[in-house]
């Protein structure tokens, strides 16, 4: 086994370990060795150093969770690799936490000290009401090139950039753009005084990332992740105690892990109608005003065709987090499952939305109750 095999190897023995809180649930880590071994390996180029990844997927698919486990891995470990995560959870591009290992100490201190903050031992930025992400990361990644000694291979991590409307979007991509070339130079220059790297990698949930996507151009890496491969649904749905049938999960959330949590809190029924059909009939009614009653039509082609639906009405999907642009990506973390909800170029986040969609089309209306649902399927 390489040195770099047994490295891997030895980060996802200890994912198993880790435990998650959500909704009151708790339950251990599950699967994800495919993708950490991918954004762990240098070779694959998903975590290159001088390069921002934008690393997207459905919402709730555990990207955040991904990082955390991995960090907490490495933790336990000698390496040379260290995760460093940004927070905005709250406000877009807004620091809230920041997560970094010992390693950082020096780097740390001379960024609290122009930026004027405290960090507490749970990450809970304090001291200053004007700490934005972008500024910090830049920082952090200007004091790394010049201060940080040793051979470390940097990967920070800003967690959950909002990109959900056009001026979010416009912000997001401007921040790419500037950011990219002061990162390549100050890799550069770390790797050329002590033979590391930096890399930053932005996570987000926001579908309408895709329509900067050729914009932006080669100065970003984009990657995308999926929910859960059946298997680990099934070992996730287990530890979550719910008692239904794995296919008819599958076919309902597609191994999304926040879709089986909040199934588990709030019910089959009432996750459906608030995540699922309530979401869909507000798409449909913001459409129908322009299209009228051809909007069933129109419909009938997304879950015909979605890669030919009509391009208003993918926005539109796009922009409710009904749909994700799986094409023009340079890496898949994930292995992306070959369903009929997936296109090849675009993909339903989670099936059910699939199901319902091509259900209200069928009977012309939004009125669909869990019933309807279970027969169909």
């Amino acid at each position: 086994m390489s040195r770099l095999n047994a490295f891997v190897a030895e980060v996802t023995g200890r994912l198993k370990s880790y435990r998650i809180q959500e909704d009151s649930l708790w339950y251990g880590f599950v699967d994800r060795e495919l993708e950490v071994t991918r954004i762990l390996d240098p070779r694959v180029g998903v975590v290159a150093g001088g390069l921002i990844t934008v690393l997207y997927g459905p919402k709730g698919c555990g990207k955040t969770s991904l990082f955390k486990v991995l960090r907490y891995a490495l933790e336990g470990i000698e390496s040379d690799v260290d995760i460093v995560i940004v927070s905005s959870e709250v406000e877009a591009w807004r620091a809230e936490k920041l997560y970094a290992p010992r390693t950082l100490s020096d780097v740390l201190r001379e960024v609290e000290g122009i930026l004027g903050f405290s960090i507490t031992p749970t990450g809970d930025i304090v001291g200053s009401m004007s700490v934005y992400a972008s500024k910090l990361v830049s920082l952090m990644v200007g004091y790394i090139a010049r201060i940080l000694k040793g051979k470390r291979r940097v990967i920070i991590v800003l967690d959950e950039v909002r990109a959900d409307s056009d001026d979010r979007l416009a912000e997001f991509r401007g921040w790419l753009e500037g950011f990219a070339n002061t990162l390549k130079w100050d890799n550069q220059e770390y790797s050329e005084k002590s033979g590391g790297s930096i890399s930053v990698v932005a996570l987000t949930s926001d579908a309408l990332v895709s329509e900067i996507r050729y914009k932006v151009g080669s100065k970003v890496n984009w990657a995308l992740i999926w929910n859960l491969p059946y298997d680990a649904m099934v070992e996730l749905s287990k530890q979550l105690g719910l008692d239904l049938e794995p296919q008819l999960l599958w076919r309902l959330t597609g191994g999304n892990p926040r879709a089986l949590v909040s199934i588990r809190s709030r019910g089959l029924e009432l996750w459906l109608r608030a995540d699922v059909v309530d979401v869909l009939a507000r798409v449909v009614e913001s459409l129908r005003g322009e299209w009228g009653g051809d909007v069933w039509g129109r419909i009938a082609e997304a879950v015909s065709n979605v890669d030919e639906a009509s391009f208003k009405l993918k926005i539109a999907l796009l922009k409710h987090n009904v749909l994700i642009y799986t094409g023009g990506v340079h890496a898949y973390i994930s292995d992306i499952p070959k369903e009929e909800w997936v296109g090849r170029y675009y993909a339903y986040q989670i099936p059910a939305y699939y199901y319902v969609l091509k259900l209200m089309s069928e009977r012309r209306g939004v009125k669909v109750r869990l019933e309807d649902v279970l027969g169909y399927l």
